[in-house]
């Protein structure tokens, strides 16, 4: 199962899909990262590398608004 997700930055939206979903502290972890991070760049610089430490797949896309 995944996790998808659409998120808005002040420079515009991205949707993220983790698969397998995250468990509660990656959840909680998630939540921490998106209240740090203002740009899509930096929302998908520390998305991956978080995914990347919870060993998930991690797919991230630009929205346009």
């Amino acid at each position: 199962m995944e996790l998808g997700l659409q998120l808005l930055m002040r420079d515009g939206a991205a949707h993220v899909i983790f698969h397998p979903r995250l468990n509660a502290d990656q959840y909680a972890e998630l939540t921490r990262i998106v209240d740090l991070v203002t740009t899509r760049a930096a929302l998908k610089a520390a998305v991956e590398s978080a995914a990347k430490r919870w060993n998930v797949e991690c797919k991230f896309e630009e929205v346009g608004i």
